[in-house]
């Protein structure tokens, strides 16, 4: 039930997570140097233990992102209140050396209701690139046959804050859009405590971008076939850069070298069986990013193509249908990136499994997801990572817009 104090308390935890999440590193890949850096996938909550599957699937058990028009399986007398962590082992490899780093941090913060029967609205921030690097490399002293050390880091990435909404055109079919503000900073330096110099070139980077989404329904007796579309028109974002130099204790304002970023063109469709309590999906996604330059040699554009499936089965015995009932996820995900370095191309591939677990005495869910996967390769002198990621995402859902009825 709705109470003034909840609300109160709710919206100022999730302004405080807003702003966590804003400033808040997930990478430490070295690929995260080139380009627009490591992109991030957009499934959330129950997605992540499903190979992130979600384009034809509804927002039933958490936001489901992929797919604006999924809002409109919203419970209508509920409100979604969603937060996502992470916490990632990731073990680098070349063919001389292993080295492993772990990370952790906020992955999204969303919520979600529906203020009317046939409208549903989302709203959140969630991460669209992530850059996080730290290199160590030996350059030569011009005229001379010794080497010095230097470092090249990153860090940074963009945001997306959106607002989503779901209109149910017919009992079957479904329209949704997200107004998506993307926002941040990238920042590359590199630096040499032999000479004493830090050289930093930072980027502020910003646009409003449209994610369009349908999801038709066919119900056959006890069977549920979904297909979702997803459609990304492409933005390029507006940009600010700052190139500095710090030496001697002084800092000086280079020439600002303007960088082109752009958001590509996005299309994506759906299938899912549902019956009962459970539910298989599989998606397919295109993201066209070959003719979009970031003006490095070593870097060539191809257009990113994405495949995924995931599986949902409840708990069986007396817990079946109820609010104790356990959600079992299973998944597989195949991503093309969109880095062709020095004629390799960048590869990602996992597998995943979790499960939804009920809160005690309550509506909400925790959803955990683990995910085993490759990215990279170790040709050329590149670097390959095989990582392991525990998702957790935290479902709160309270029957806020139910009103009480006195005898």
């Amino acid at each position: 039930m709705y109470t003034p104090v909840k609300s109160f308390y709710l919206v100022i935890l999730f302004s405080i997570l807003l702003c966590i999440n804003a400033t808040a590193q997930l990478t430490s890949s070295p690929y995260s140097i080139f380009g627009m850096g490591t992109i991030e996938e957009n499934g959330l909550g129950e997605s992540k233990a499903m190979g992130g599957t979600g384009i034809a699937f509804m927002s039933e058990h958490s936001v489901n992102f992929l797919n604006p028009a999924s809002y409109a399986g919203f419970d209508s007398l509920a409100t979604v209140f969603e937060l996502g962590l992470f916490g990632k082992y990731t073990s680098y490899n070349t063919n001389d050396k292993t080295q492993g780093r772990f990370d952790a941090s906020v992955k999204s913060v969303a919520m979600g209701f529906k203020p009317g029967r046939r409208l549903a609205t989302s709203f959140g921030i969630t991460s669209y690139s992530t850059v996080g690097y730290n290199i160590n490399s030996q350059s030569p002293i011009e005229g001379s046959v010794l080497t010095y050390n230097k470092t090249f880091s990153g860090e940074g990435g963009v945001n997306q804050l959106f607002l989503g909404n779901s209109y149910m055109v017919t009992k079957n079919l479904f329209l949704g859009i997200n107004v998506i503000y993307l926002f941040g900073s990238i920042t590359h330096s590199e630096s040499s405590a032999t000479f004493g110099y830090l050289l930093k070139d930072l980027t502020y980077l910003s646009n409003i971008n449209l994610n369009y989404g349908l999801n038709y329904q066919i119900i056959n007796k006890e069977w549920r076939y979904n297909i979702g579309l997803i459609y990304n028109n492409g933005k390029t974002l507006s940009t600010r850069d700052v190139s500095t130099i710090t030496a001697n204790n002084s800092v000086e304002t280079l020439t600002s070298t303007t960088h082109t970023y752009k958001i590509p063109k996005d299309y994506g469709i759906g299938l899912a069986v549902e019956k009962d309590f459970f539910k298989v999906g599989i998606d397919y996604e295109l993201k066209r990013w070959k003719n979009i330059n970031f003006s490095n040699p070593l870097l060539e554009t191809r257009n990113s193509n994405r495949v995924s499936l995931g599986v949902e089965i409840p708990s069986l015995g007396l817990y079946r249908g109820t609010t104790k009932m356990i959600f079992y996820r299973f998944g597989a995900e195949y991503s093309e990136s969109y880095m062709i370095i020095d004629k390799v191309p960048i590869n990602y591939r996992s597998v995943s499994f979790g499960a939804g677990l009920p809160v005690r005495g309550a509506l909400s869910v925790i959803n955990l997801g683990f995910e085993i996967g490759q990215n990279g390769s170790k040709q050329n002198g590149l670097w390959q990572e095989n990582f392991y990621t525990l998702h957790i995402d935290i479902s709160l859902k309270d029957h806020w817009f139910m009103r009480r009825k006195y005898d």
